[in-house]
């Protein structure tokens, strides 16, 4: 499969008093697939290698939302405000139903725009992400997420930690993956957008907890999870949770891979998300 650039100039739109930028790629026909990314990523934060095969066969739909990246505004700390803010985006592009794929912190606010919005979206992907008052991670990753200082290689040593396993394999694949997403990069988040990312993650993850996970068993949607076998970020049982509770939900597990599977196995994924949205069956 041939690879894309993302491309370089944005588009603005206003909604709600703020201004979000989006880029658009390929087909012109079908239900949009619009990307929610992960912790600070903006638009440019996408593998290509990811996005050429999705957009060879349908509209694709990149953007920032508020407060990250080249949108205005200051970014909510809570998950229910991002995902408001979503919606006010999507439907100032004048869509009526959307297909959704969020990553990460991504996914949660997918998870919203579901609850919030249910027929604003038609079929949606969550990928290393968790229901609300899931399984946490290890204290070690609130740690190093909250991380301040420390040297570019550091950062490159944090991500490659977080996203990806401890074998060659894994870490080769992250690696060539981060390395195209450098290549297109020039734009970064603000140091707002961390904190208050990471407090809503926080509230996210501390809500009281239900045993029962109600509020899933309300998405109908068809649903496709995805996780690495090892996701140490959001544990991959979030991943079975979120498929068990869910009515309309199936899992893939990917192997010797964690949080950033999806950029690992860039292709492979893209086939499984082009297969669940092409199909009739769910």
């Amino acid at each position: 499969m041939t690879t894309i650039q993302l491309p370089t100039q944005s588009q603005f739109i206003e909604a709600a008093g703020t201004r979000y930028a989006y880029r658009t790629m390929g087909q012109t026909e079908g239900t949009p697939l619009v990307l929610f990314v992960h912790f600070r990523g903006t638009i440019e934060n996408w593998d290509p290698k990811l996005l050429a095969p999705l957009a060879a066969t349908r509209p694709v739909i990149l953007f920032d939302n508020k407060g990250v990246g080249e949108t205005d505004g200051e970014t909510p700390d809570s998950v229910t405000e991002m995902a408001q803010d979503a919606i006010a985006f999507i439907r100032a592009l004048g869509h009526e139903q959307v297909d959704v794929l969020g990553f990460s912190i991504g996914g949660m606010v997918a998870q919203e725009v579901a609850l919030q919005a249910p027929h604003l979206v038609r079929k949606m992907i969550l990928a290393g992400t968790s229901p609300e008052a899931g399984v946490n991670p290890s204290a070690e990753i609130f740690e190093r997420m909250n991380r301040h200082e420390g040297t570019e290689e550091d950062g490159i040593n944090d991500f490659m930690f977080f996203f990806y396993g401890p074998t060659e394999t894994s870490r080769a694949a992250g690696m060539a993956s981060l390395e195209r997403i450098f290549a297109q990069k020039q734009f970064n988040s603000s140091d707002q957008v961390k904190e208050a990312q990471i407090r809503s993650v926080g509230k996210w993850a501390q809500a009281k907890p239900d045993e029962d996970y109600e509020w899933l068993r309300t998405i109908e949607h068809p649903v496709l999870v995805t996780n690495g076998v090892d996701d140490v970020m959001v544990p991959t049982q979030n991943s079975y949770i979120l498929t068990e509770k869910m009515p309309n939900a199936q899992l893939i597990i990917y192997p010797d891979s964690g949080h950033g599977h999806l950029f690992q196995f860039p292709e492979l994924f893209a086939a499984h998300v082009n297969l669940f949205l092409d199909s009739d069956a769910v």
